[in-house]
């Protein structure tokens, strides 16, 4: 993991002055050492990356007919690919992603993102024609924005750029991003690549920097739309900035706290194989996805063995190095994210939460930012830990008794990302799946993960989880606007 890479920004298609003497240290989560830093990006660099992307999309991105833009796009999914061990050592270096699973969501993910919209392209429906009166005709027809400004969190580096800005810069957009201050790295190779690929100088800015760059991004006034994934918080904020400065669209993904319901109906099955789904779903990242499943609601009749399970296999899930290939659990990726983390295990704790699994003290001599799988029991819904984003792997359990308080017990936080339901009764199933307030809701009959939709999939997150679409054909609608063109041409001769 030696491989040296430039943070400054790319404006224009080289590396650039970051125009601020504000400089960014970057800490080792595996061993809370310092790893390298960089300036971050100023208001001059801002402007200039915007103007130079303006710049791209008035003159040739926009114009470029869309099998030009797909054979950029897919000579781009092609290097991200042949680069995983780069992306997925930069990723492991800022922010402990194992590098096993690094390698898997570039290569596989990032990659296949960007090679799915370069396909979509020249196949997205951008138009329709509704019915008109005679002497008339319309048509409705998807544009693109114009220059976005992209904000990308630090818990999936690689897949969280490149399922932004594959499906703007196929939509006819030009960008200029914005990555995490504690991920920045793949970023940086992936732009390097870009150029690689043939894209055309100030389609796609880079602009490295902390949440004061993020602010200057946003109010700028040549940003024809924002887009983040990240805090519900930070989400609020940026809606505050929008309104102080320019009117423009926003796309929001933000907090989650998805529940994960299981009926007795499921007592039949493979409860191992159901409980090890479970487990993943809280834990994947180590439990920093937006997605993650962190409320598990367990029908009475299965609760104990369900539960007993599921703590038996946290129990053995061993934290270690992320730069080892065989590690699966790897550290939180900074202090004050295990400071957060704690303090919720602790508050539990205090407040009569049971203490099923307890991972604080993991790797303490390595000086590395470790939390290992927690499993708290918490039968009361107003608790902080069942109602607030935790972003690390703590999973809170309860029993339930039938379809009603299953219902209300999901929907009883602020957001709406995501529900697993797992149940065999196919009535049942479509009823939970009408009645929980989520953007996207799995029905799982038995524990096989199937790929699904794939790339294909699209949803849009509900209260306050954001707005706006992502993944699939939904996202270019999402980045492009409607325009309605009029002819009225009178009477037939």
């Amino acid at each position: 993991m030696s491989d040296t890479i430039d943070l400054t920004p790319m404006i224009d298609g080289q590396r650039a002055d970051p125009a601020s003497h504000r400089i960014i240290t970057q800490i080792d989560p595996a061993n809370g050492l310092k790893s390298g830093e960089f300036a971050a990006a100023g208001a001059e660099a801002i402007d200039r990356a915007v103007l130079s992307s303006r710049r791209a999309f008035d003159g040739v991105w926009s114009a470029l007919p869309p099998v030009a833009r797909a054979g950029m796009l897919k000579s781009l999914a092609g290097l991200i690919e042949a680069n995983a061990p780069r992306i997925a050592a930069a990723d492991c270096r800022d922010m402990g992603k194992p590098i096993g699973a690094g390698m898997f969501e570039a290569g596989m993910v990032a990659a296949g993102f960007t090679r799915y919209y370069g396909e979509a392209v020249d196949k997205w429906p951008r138009g329709a024609v509704p019915a008109t009166d005679a002497g008339a005709f319309e048509m409705q027809v998807r544009r693109p924005r114009g220059v976005i400004g992209a904000i990308i969190p630090w818990n999936f580096p690689a897949i969280n750029l490149m399922m932004k800005i594959a499906p703007m810069l196929a939509a006819g957009n030009t960008v200029v991003v914005k990555p995490s201050e504690l991920s920045p790295g793949s970023a940086s190779i992936i732009a390097e690549l870009a150029m690689e690929a043939g894209l055309p100088p100030g389609v796609l800015n880079l602009v490295q920097g902390d949440g004061a760059t993020g602010d200057a991004l946003v109010r700028h006034g040549g940003i024809d739309m924002v887009a983040f994934t990240g805090s519900t918080a930070t989400g609020k904020a940026i809606m505050r900035a929008v309104g102080e400065s320019t009117l423009k669209p926003v796309l929001l993904e933000c907090g989650g706290k998805s529940p994960e319901v299981v009926f007795a109906d499921m007592a039949g099955q493979d409860l191992d194989a159901i409980a090890a789904a479970i487990l993943g779903g809280a834990m994947q990242n180590q439990g920093q996805i937006c997605v993650a499943r962190s409320r598990l609601y367990i029908e009475a009749p299965i609760y104990d063995e369900l539960v007993s399970r599921i703590v038996t296999m946290a129990k053995a899930t061993k934290a270690g190095d992320p730069s080892n290939p065989e590690t699966r659990f790897g550290p939180l990726a900074s202090a004050r994210q295990k400071q957060i983390v704690e303090g919720f295990i602790a508050e539990a704790e205090s407040q009569g939460g049971e203490i099923l699994c307890d991972g604080r003290g993991a790797l303490a001599e390595s000086g590395g930012f470790y939390v290992e799988p927690t499993i708290i029991g918490q039968s009361d819904s107003s608790a902080r830990i069942v109602q607030q984003e935790i972003f690390g792997p703590v999973l809170a359990v309860s029993r339930f008794e039938g379809e009603n308080e299953a219902v209300r017990l999901a929907n009883a936080t602020p957001y709406g990302l995501a529900a697993t339901v797992w149940t065999r009764d196919l009535g049942r199933a479509h009823r939970m799946a009408d009645r929980i307030d989520a953007g996207m809701t799995k029905i799982m009959t038995a524990p096989v993960q199937r790929i699904g939709a794939g790339f294909s999939h699209s949803a849009e997150a509900a209260k306050q989880s954001g707005f706006g679409i992502e993944g699939g054909f939904g996202a270019l609608d999402s980045y492009s606007r409607l325009q309605a063109v009029e002819f009225h041409y009178g009477d037939t001769p």
